[in-house]
């Protein structure tokens, strides 16, 4: 009797044993997850805030672009002031291609993740409006500009003149990024 006393005894720890291991392995599993959530938000806050300050930048130099490059386009200085335009052009770009990346972070802190906090949530719906605007902007500015190239070619052919210039290449297309089907930003 008694080893059959011990081995239930001994069966009784060890199931003791493992429920009670399951269970601190949940805990500390939960306490992982919450503290990887609490990271995550604090990124996501950490990269909507360059995000929100690189938008302000995109805004700011749009601005200055438009009033104090692209409203003093003449056809006769066109060809001359072009290729410092076309750098003008390049730094826009650039702020642009910056927006792109802290889209590309925030895509993969956001995707389908719900967080604790409501104002995390709101940067994570937030800024697919923010950048869709922005690259529609930016595509309808460099649409404008090329237009005003197309016509200065066309004028120049009629004098015929070879001074022509090359338009703005760019891989930005209009987009709808938030799959909402309305093109927010883009200028009709």
């Amino acid at each position: 009797m008694n080893i059959r006393k011990l081995t239930v005894l001994f069966f009784s720890i060890g199931f003791i044993m493992i429920i009670s291991g399951g269970f601190s392995s949940f805990l500390i599993n939960l306490r992982e997850d919450h503290q990887e959530v609490l990271r995550r938000m604090e990124d996501v806050s950490a990269i909507f805030e360059s995000f929100s300050t690189n938008t302000t930048a995109f805004e700011e130099y749009r601005d200055v672009l438009y009033t104090d490059v692209l409203e003093n386009i003449y056809y006769d200085t066109m060809y001359e002031t072009n290729p410092k335009v076309k750098e003008k052009i390049g730094e826009y770009e650039g702020i642009v291609n910056t927006l792109k990346e802290d889209t590309r972070k925030l895509d993969n802190l956001c995707g389908k993740v719900y967080y604790p906090k409501s104002d995390v949530n709101n940067m994570c719906v937030n800024y697919k409006s923010i950048y869709e605007q922005v690259v529609n902007y930016y595509v309808s500015d460099i649409m404008m500009y090329n237009s005003n190239i197309d016509k200065y070619n066309e004028y120049q052919k009629t004098v015929q003149s070879e001074l022509l210039v090359d338009e703005y290449k760019t891989n930005y297309h209009y987009i709808d990024y938030n799959g909402d089907k309305v093109f927010d930003g883009k200028e009709e």
